[in-house]
């Protein structure tokens, strides 16, 4: 086994890990919504969800340089995750942050 895939291996259990805590968000959003009855927009964090998982997978198939593409997904990803989570805050918080 070399360094390579090695370092695949670790990137996409380090990014599947960040994918289970966006499903984590997204299961707090849900339930959320269900006992309050606000809306939270839970169905929009399979957005962020997917994009982070499509960079990782993209960043592992083109590992010998660099990837403008899987750096795209994921700042397009990381951007909506944090929008989508801040929303999240202040609607839980009544807007007291």
């Amino acid at each position: 086994m070399s360094i390579a895939s090695v370092n695949a291996v670790l990137l996409l259990i380090a990014r599947g890990v960040i994918c289970a805590l966006v499903v984590v968000l997204y299961r707090i959003a849900r339930f959320y919504q269900i006992t309050s009855g606000r809306r939270s927009r839970y169905q929009w964090f399979g957005v962020p969800l997917v994009l982070l998982a499509a960079a990782a997978v993209i960043d592992v198939l083109f590992a010998g340089g660099p990837n403008v593409l899987g750096d795209a997904l994921l700042l397009v990803g990381s951007a909506s995750l944090i929008g989508l989570g801040y929303n999240l805050l202040r609607l839980m918080t009544g807007s007291r942050s």
